[in-house]
């Protein structure tokens, strides 16, 4: 087998520059990334992701057409994309998806620090199972209520009710972000159907 080696400009655009630096939250808020990755910001700490990836399109499609059946649409809220989500003053994630109601986007818009009810996140092959789980916990302590792992190369999905609660779908089985959005629901089939 032959080891392939990306020229340096290539190989260098892929390596997170930033992971691993600290600041503070005052100078994350002005700060712009210049790599190809995105950060969350972990208690001064800086963590590279990957943002969302061309192939996983149609599923925030998918999911985000399906929202729009909801009680929640109706009544103004929103599945929010890559959106910061300040979990604590010092802790800042960008879950794939994330919902807000109207009054929690009222809030936002003025500054506030508000927790979503239910957020999406879509497992690549570039996540690392500790993170993840780390992510879980994380969420869970600051108030979400459901977490759902959409993991695409397997076509199932992980519905988390609490850190210990997971219900594990594939093929037809029916998925639900009760109690956070109790008429969100689908089948794993209809996320992952061929276009």
């Amino acid at each position: 087998m032959e080891t392939l080696i990306a020229p340096e400009e290539i190989a260098n655009e892929w390596v997170p520059k930033y992971a691993g630096l600290t600041m503070s939250k005052a100078n994350f808020l002005k700060w712009e990334s210049d790599d190809v990755f995105v950060y969350e910001f972990n208690d001064g700490l800086l963590e590279p992701i990957i943002g969302m990836k061309p192939t996983e399109i149609y599923l925030v499609n998918r999911l985000t057409r399906r929202f729009l059946t909801t009680d929640a649409f109706g009544q103004g809220g929103t599945l929010m994309p890559e959106a910061d989500c300040w979990l604590t003053e010092s802790q800042m994630r960008r879950p794939d998806l994330s919902f807000y109601t109207e009054a929690q986007i009222g809030q936002l818009a003025a500054g506030e620090r508000v927790i979503p009810a239910f957020v999406i996140e879509l497992i690549s092959e570039y996540d690392v199972h500790y993170r993840t789980g780390n992510k879980l916990r994380e969420y869970f302590e600051a108030g979400v209520k459901v977490v759902w792992w959409v993991l695409p190369p397997f076509k199932t999905v992980e519905v988390y009710t609490s850190p210990k609660t997971v219900v594990i779908a594939s093929d037809a089985d029916s998925i639900s972000a009760a109690p956070a959005l109790p008429d969100f629901t689908m089948t794993v089939e209809d996320l992952f159907r061929p276009n």
